[in-house]
């Protein structure tokens, strides 16, 4: 009977030892049962699995043609909605800035009126017996007010803006006097059939007839209107003429005119008619405008700075341009 019983004991710890072999990959504890009270344990590690040296195991992770494509869709859509969102904010931007530019004239116009007792003349004509003399305007002698004092100090106001030195110093940008908005080139190339070709630096900001008239001398106590009621500058877009006449451009200097065509043309200083509305013609000289959408920025003679909607009230329009027509109207 005992060597029975070794026997038997023997045959199921070889079946327990077979059996753990076959599942040493689990790595767990295996038990077997002999009987209804005996268990037999597998010892760790007898049977365990040994790992193969030099064997590396990897798996390869990548988009599929789906995945690629719906990120590309979402991409697009994202672009397409954020690229007008930057070029709207762009244009704020840049409203704005020229928003703070008329601002600044506004404020040298000013700093004039307490030296001079007077806002300066819109334009200062010197008349059909000085061919190319033409007169010089208000943004060249506010050029002091504007941190320009240098060139202030270079111009020889005895002479028009179109002889000797004055020829060449015409053509100096003044950045303030640009919109940022503005996609003209600074300069405007004149081309005359009784003089030699000349540049001239353009500008975007043109006085009112109200406050900045030709020859005027116009005191903070002339304006009945009020002065936070008064246009005195506004925007005008920079428009070349044919052959370089130039009723379209805009000059800081002031007026400038061939000798056979000596008529006032006050440049940016030609003020325009503030009957028409604002933005009403790219090419038209008598119009305020800008580059900006649906208006343009304008200064008035408190020292405050608005951006009017083109669809203004005409007759509001126009009250705002007068400086002593007894209207009462409410700026927008």
């Amino acid at each position: 009977p005992h060597s029975a019983q070794r026997t038997l004991a023997e045959t199921r710890r070889s079946e327990v030892c077979c059996f753990a072999s076959r599942s040493a990959e689990n790595e767990v504890e295996l038990q077997w049962p002999i009987s209804g009270s005996t268990r037999l344990r597998r010892p760790r590690g007898a049977c365990r699995r040994r790992p193969v040296i030099g064997v590396r195991t990897s798996t390869r992770r990548g988009f599929t043609l789906i995945e690629l494509l719906t990120t590309l869709a979402i991409i697009g859509v994202l672009a397409a909605l954020l690229v007008p969102a930057v070029q709207s904010a762009r244009a704020t931007a840049r409203r704005i800035m020229c928003q703070n530019q008329v601002r600044q004239l506004g404020i040298a116009l000013h700093l004039y009126h307490d030296s001079h007792s007077c806002f300066p003349a819109g334009s200062y004509v010197m008349g059909p017996s000085f061919p190319m003399q033409s007169g010089w305007g208000w943004g060249a002698m506010i050029l002091p007010g504007i941190e320009q004092g240098s060139l202030y100090r270079s111009l020889d106001f005895g002479r028009g803006t179109a002889i000797g030195d004055n020829l060449r110093l015409i053509a100096t940008t003044v950045p303030l006097y640009r919109c940022p908005s503005e996609p003209a080139s600074e300069r405007v190339h004149v081309v005359s059939t009784d003089h030699e070709p000349y540049d001239l630096a353009s500008g975007n900001y043109c006085g009112s007839e109200g406050v900045l008239s030709p020859m005027s001398r116009v005191r903070l106590t002339d304006i009945h209107d009020g002065r936070s009621q008064t246009l005195m500058l506004g925007e005008r877009m920079v428009q070349s003429g044919e052959k370089g006449a130039l009723p379209f451009t805009s000059a800081w200097c002031g007026q400038v005119a061939f000798a056979d065509e000596y008529e006032y043309r006050s440049v940016p200083h030609l003020m325009p008619n503030v009957r028409h509305p604002i933005n009403a013609s790219e090419n038209d000289p008598s119009c305020f405008g800008s580059r900006h959408a649906g208006g343009a920025n304008f200064a008035l003679a408190d020292g405050s700075t608005r951006f009017m909607n083109q669809n203004i009230d005409a007759r509001v329009f126009e009250a705002l341009g007068t400086i002593n027509g007894r209207e009462a109207v409410d700026v927008p």
